[in-house]
């Protein structure tokens, strides 16, 4: 019979608030801020709080789409703007 495999971790799943401020380089008010909103998972564990990491990628991805949608937009006409 086999044995079970262990799992293995090698990148942590979830961040103090600490780490995730440095990692997305916000304040502490702003983190709460993208917590509170939803923007970021997040649970306690005592009296800590813990970020998980797959919900600071997805919001970096989702603040980059935004982005790129923001500057895909057509430019406005500068003698349209000037006109009105």
């Amino acid at each position: 019979m086999t044995q079970p495999q262990g799992i293995t971790i090698d990148a942590p799943l979830v961040a103090s608030p600490n780490q995730a401020m440095k990692a997305l380089l916000v304040s502490r008010a702003t983190l709460y801020s993208l917590i509170n909103d939803g923007e970021l998972e997040s649970y306690t564990e005592g009296r800590s709080r813990r970020i998980t990491v797959d919900s600071i990628n997805a919001y970096v991805k989702r603040r980059l789409a935004a982005e790129a949608a923001r500057r895909a937009r057509p430019a406005k006409d500068k003698a349209a703007s000037a006109a009105a």
